[in-house]
């Protein structure tokens, strides 16, 4: 199965969002004494790690790893560090921005939503995609198995982004981008 990429498109800007804090490209910047936490919207079977909805502003000032998974479909790590107070739009429109279906990972599918590189969510990403295995029968041997995972690298890097690793056993594909 394949993922489908969002093609890279020219960085678009945020709208100055609403509330009482000083906006700086885009983002508000809230004193923790200030920041009010947002409501959670519903995420349907998405599943977040850490659950940013129950952190403090001051915990959600240096929120690291953060994972989007929908149980047995997919999941989407954002490595590293990220300031989901000064990206707080993220958390308002976290279920418009994050599409998770069998074999595909997609952020920001309204392109109109999409911040510029290195915003929002719109950052280097591991995606690992479940249940995508082979045609059943189609492998069986080793080396079936090989050209199937060589196929499915080369696929990836066509679409532009890093193959990190495909399991034929358990159809799990993991690869990374630098934004979407």
């Amino acid at each position: 199965q394949q993922q489908q990429q969002q093609q890279p498109q020219s960085p678009q800007q945020h709208s100055p969002q609403r509330g009482g804090g000083a906006g700086v490209g885009g983002a508000e910047l809230f004193e923790d004494d200030d920041f009010v936490p947002p409501a959670q919207p519903h995420l349907g079977d998405l599943e977040l790690s850490p659950d940013v909805y129950a952190l403090t502003g001051a915990e959600l000032r240096r929120v690291r790893d953060f994972t989007i998974r929908r149980p047995n479909v997919g999941e989407v790590t954002f490595p590293g560090e990220l300031d989901l107070v000064r990206e707080r739009r993220v958390l308002d429109e976290l279920p418009t921005i994050v599409r998770l279906e069998q074999g595909e990972a997609v952020i920001y599918p309204d392109h109109a939503m999409k911040p510029a590189e290195g915003e929002g969510l719109n950052r280097p990403a591991l995606i690992t995609l479940f249940q995508c295995k082979p045609p059943p029968g189609s492998l069986t041997d080793a080396d079936s198995k090989a050209r199937y995972r060589d196929r499915i690298a080369r696929m990836t890097e066509v679409k532009g982004a890093t193959f990190v690793d495909y399991d034929c056993d358990n159809g799990i594909w993991r690869f990374r981008v630098s934004h979407f």
